[in-house]
């Protein structure tokens, strides 16, 4: 995991969802990982910026949270479909 600069291909730079019953990273096989990486890959570099340094650097720039809201956003509406 890069701390100092983002890569969207680093694994500690990217979204990971906690299965709250194993408390276990789902894999990158599972279907709900799927569609995180799908709507990742397909977002702009400044969003998945935006939530690298919400999620690693704890960026408290309204910017940068609005951004990551909206891809969360996105991802979700995607895994409830």
């Amino acid at each position: 995991m890069s701390c100092e600069k983002f890569d969207p291909q680093c694994p500690g730079c990217r979204p990971a969802i906690i299965d709250p019953r194993t408390g276990k990273v789902l894999p990158a096989d599972d279907p709900v990982m799927e569609i995180v990486n799908r709507v990742w890959e397909a977002s702009p570099i400044e969003d998945q910026e935006a939530f690298w340094r919400v999620t690693v650097k704890n960026s408290r720039n309204q910017g940068d949270i609005a951004r990551m809201n909206a891809l969360t956003s996105r991802m979700s509406a995607k895994a409830a479909n």
